[in-house]
This record gives structure tokens, sequence and C-alpha cells, in this order.
């Protein structure tokens, strides 16, 4: 029986964490041996996705709950104060030597696993120290947008320790070729992209199932409306673009249903305070995080992702598969190549509200042009199935 580590940076309800999930399932259903690590132990209240581990997988919290809640508010704070980072960065820096060698190393050495799987780019690589074992990372953004302001001087380093790894996985072609022009150096065949795998039957499942909603839940449900489901952070998510496409649509009496935003993060009070000074509290709605935001997803007339950048935004996959239609920015990287370049659906300019506004007004008001694009994003959906893309996994762990 082959044993495999997993690594994740922690274990909130996101995109990579139900991939890691969704491959860890798929080993153990194949003989395989899992444990898992999380670095980031963020408590009860945010280790959300911990009830989704696999019951026979052994998992262990790295750092301890307040030595990760204290880094994330320096990270906070660092959003704010640039020169504070600096601090955040040394701090990591002693903190991941220190529970290295008083956690990890015994952990890795005692397990004597065949591979580990570093399920996040910036996760530290000292598990690639263990030369016993085989090593993968996975890549999960855009490679272009790793390093800007001061961890541009992490730039070089970060090519030095792909290279420790003895393959690196990337999500998107886009993302495999950005990989290949900004580090040349890197031997090309330890390069493989592999699609993130989902299970479209229990996706579609859940978008059925109003077991857990409340009544308020339902009847919001009933009414027309556009969503996003995305965490509420500026630096990436752009959600102000999307508020301020809205706006226009309403301010030209171009739209009667209501934005729906589902998710929390840093940045959500700036976006309500947004929206107050808008006057549109009563149209634009925040519903928090929700544990089945299929539901939501499958219920919405139009779904919008406004991001500045991805990977491979799982999350427009989820939407393709409840047949409900989809208008993205053009981001580095991922969508372009979901939707085939809008033969699944409809891309805009980064941050252009008003192009944003221009394509929900045009697909509101064309029912037709909606359905063609979202039977033929039905049909594109074999390319992302569970069970197609765990082989490609399986052949390269029964590689070596």
């Amino acid at each position: 029986m082959k044993k495999v580590l997993f690594y994740l940076h922690f274990i909130k309800i996101g995109g990579a964490e139900k991939v890691a999930i969704e491959y860890m399932q798929g080993l153990l259903e194949n003989g395989y041996s899992v444990d898992l690590i999380i670095d980031y132990n963020m408590g009860k209240d945010e280790n959300l996705f911990e009830y989704a581990i696999p019951s026979s997988v052994n998992f262990k919290y790295i750092k301890s709950e307040k030595v990760s809640k204290f880094t994330y508010q320096l990270r906070t704070i660092g959003k704010k104060i640039k020169l504070m980072n600096v601090f955040l960065y040394i701090f990591i820096l002693i903190t991941d030597f220190w529970y290295y060698h008083t956690k990890v190393k015994k952990i890795v050495s005692n397990g004597k696993y065949d591979w580990t799987i570093s399920f996040y780019q910036f996760l530290p690589a000292y598990l690639t120290n263990e030369k016993s074992s085989k090593h993968i990372i996975w890549l999960h953004g855009s490679v272009e947008h790793f390093f800007g302001g001061i961890t541009k001087i992490f730039k070089k380093s970060f090519g030095k320790k792909l290279n420790n790894y003895d393959y690196i996985i990337t999500i998107a072609d886009e993302m495999k070729e950005q990989l290949n022009q900004y580090y040349p150096n890197i031997n090309k065949d330890k390069i493989k992209r592999i699609y993130n795998p989902f299970d479209f039957k229990s996706i579609r499942s859940k978008a059925n199932d109003f077991s857990q909603t409340t009544e308020v839940e339902k009847k919001l449900l009933k009414d027309k409306y556009i969503c996003t489901v995305s965490r509420l952070d500026e630096n990436q998510k752009d959600i102000r673009t999307l508020i301020n496409g809205y706006k226009e649509l309403y301010d030209k009496k171009q739209i009667n249903y209501n934005l729906y935003i589902i998710g929390d993060g840093p940045d959500q009070n700036l976006l309500e305070k947004l929206v107050f000074n808008y006057n549109l509290e009563d149209k634009i709605l925040f519903l928090g995080k929700k544990i089945n935001p299929y539901i939501w997803m499958k219920n919405a007339e139009i779904f919008i992702l406004s991001s500045k950048y991805e990977g491979l935004p799982t999350v427009l996959i989820e939407v393709m598969s409840v047949d409900t239609f989809i208008i993205s920015s053009k981001c580095k990287t991922g969508p372009r190549e979901i939707l085939l370049n809008e033969k699944c659906g409809d891309l805009f300019n980064i941050g252009s509200f008003d192009e944003l506004s221009s394509k929900i007004n045009y697909s509101i008001n064309d029912n037709n042009y909606r359905n063609k694009k979202i039977k033929k994003a039905s049909k594109e959906l074999k390319r992302f199935d569970s069970q197609c893309i765990f082989k490609e996994l399986l052949l390269l762990l029964e590689k070596e």
C-alpha cells in the first residue's frame, strides 16, 4: 500500500480545499493510505471544511491556533501598513523553521511516505528535505500575480524552491505557459497540467437540496437575482466592479433583479459601505458564507466572476454544472480556458464595470442567447469530470 501525505495551507471552505479532499477520497478508494497536515489552525469557527475530511485520513494541525490567528492579524494590518509586511515575513520564516524542526520533520520521517503533495504554492518546501519520498507541489494561481510589491524579492528564490520538487502541477494551460516563461530553467518535464476534478453528481444533488435552507432563504431564492460567490477580498476579487456595474444598470432602470453577494472576507465592511452610499441596500444583499452555495448558483439568472486574477476558478465550473449563465472577467488564469473564449459564457475586461453592465443587460433580455451558451457549457464539462482527472494523478503516482 502506497502512502501519501497531503499538506494544506488551511481547511476553510475554499476551492483548493475542496479539490484536495476530492483527491484524498479518490486515493483512498484506490487503496492508498492518506494522511494530512494543515499549516494553520484558525479555530472551530473558521476550520469549516474539517467535517469533509474523509474519516480514514489522519490529520494534524501544524501551527497552534494562537500563532495562526496572530499571523493573519499581521496580514490584515499589512494590507494597510505595507512596512508591517517585513515583520510578517520574518515572523513566518521563524515560525515555519520552528514548527518544521519541532513537529513536521518527525511526522514526515516517521510516516515513511512514498509521496508528499504540497497543495499550495506558498507552503514551505521543508518536506523536500525527506529524500526517501517523492514530492509534488500544486500551483493554484496566476504565476504573474504571485509576486507584487515587496514580495518581488522572493521571485528568484521561488524558482529555486520549485526545483526541489519532483513534479509541479499547474491547474490551467495558461498557468503552465506562464511558469515556463517566468522560470525557463525549470525542467519542462517536471511541469504537468492537471485540471481540478469535480463530482458533478454531488454538486447537482446539493443544488436541489433545500433541507437546510431557512424560510427567509427560500423566499430570497424565489426572487429573480444575479449573484457571485466569492471571498470578499478586493486585492483579488474586485467585487467593487460588480457593484458598480449593477449600479449603472439600476440607475438606467435596466434591471429589476437583485444582486446577491455570497461569501465573507476582510473587505466586507468596505463593500457594504459602498452599497450604503449608493442607496442600494435593498437591492444588493450580502448573504454571508454558505455551506451549500450550489442552491444559490443554480437559481440565479446570471453568475458573475469579477476577479483581477485567479488560478482555475472552480466556482465557474461548478456554476456550469448547474446550468446557469456565466459572465466573467478576462483575468489570468482560467476563465478564457473554462469558457472556451466565450463559447460557454461571456467575458469582460478586468475592472470595466460599464462593459460588465452591458453584458448583463444584453443577456438578461435574450433568453435564447443565454440558453445556447448554457447548453454548450454543459457539453464541455467532461474535461473536468473527477474520474477522468483522477486517472491523470494516478498515472503520475504510479510512474515511479
